[in-house]
């Protein structure tokens, strides 16, 4: 996904439900402009590199300037999307065409939300179009972290899973090699090639965030938090942190404190 910083206006957004047994008209998108379709209900046929594919609730269509907004649809299952179209400075994609809704649990609320407060004349549409493209935005970088991890061969999975797991961090890259049922050279490989990392720097670092969310958002000893993110002593703990993050543990609890 490319960096995202620049302004965008609100200019629609409205509940679209595709007519049964009716053609449907694609919208070309203008310069500047771009529109989110993500869809609620029904079906949609859409060409991607691989063919035409069927896609259904929670896909989000991202369409920018000469795009065509979904029109095929099976007629025992039209589709029925959240549409909103948003004016932009440039012409440029940031996030891929298709993408999808990461928790399914919060697409009704968030499409009820957008489509009712644009309706709201009281509410300011340059902070409202401001969330809805940032939200957007964000389901979409999710959707497709979750897609890579989703091709990762399965012993990889297998040792992520340990981390995100494990209560505690202090096991060896040996033991990681062993949960994941493979020798400690493929686990380098494997590591190597999906995420352009060594296994020990990758543990490195993910025993290192884990101590700063410990730190930001808990009270418990310093020494308590190195122990149970995998530091062999609190010297090591200490050494690692300022390396990576410039100073020591203490100054950074203390800079994420809310009234530091």
């Amino acid at each position: 996904m490319a960096e995202i910083n620049r302004p965008v206006t609100l200019l629609s957004a409205g509940f679209f439900i595709a007519p049964s047994g009716r053609e449907i008209r694609p919208f070309r998108i203008p310069s500047c402009n771009e529109v989110v379709e993500v869809l609620t209900a029904g079906k949609v046929f859409f060409e991607t590199e691989q063919g035409v594919c069927e896609f259904g609730r929670g896909t989000i269509f991202w369409h920018v300037a000469g795009d065509m907004t979904v029109f095929r649809t099976p007629p025992e299952d039209p589709y029925r999307c959240l549409s909103v179209r948003f004016e932009v400075p440039e012409d440029r994609r940031c996030v891929p065409r298709i993408s999808g809704w990461a928790d399914d649990g919060t697409l009704d609320e968030f499409v009820d939300e957008v489509v009712r407060r644009f309706h709201d004349e009281t509410i300011d549409r340059s902070y409202l179009g401001d969330y809805a493209h940032r939200r957007l935005l964000w389901e979409a970088y999710i959707f497709g972290r979750r897609s890579v991890a989703a091709a990762y061969p399965k012993p990889l999975s297998r040792a992520l899973a340990m981390l995100r797991e494990s209560s505690r961090l202090d096991f060896t890259v040996a033991e990681l090699a062993a949960r994941a049922g493979i020798s400690e050279p493929y686990l380098y490989a494997l590591f190597s090639k999906y995420l352009s990392s060594s296994p020990h720097r990758y543990l490195l670092n993910y025993r290192l965030r884990l101590a700063r969310i410990r730190l930001a958002g808990s009270d418990d000893n310093i020494k308590t938090i190195s122990e149970e993110c995998g530091f062999e002593n609190i010297e090591s703990f200490y050494r690692a942190f300022r390396r990576n993050s410039g100073m020591a543990p203490g100054e950074y609890r203390r800079r994420q404190q809310p009234n530091a």
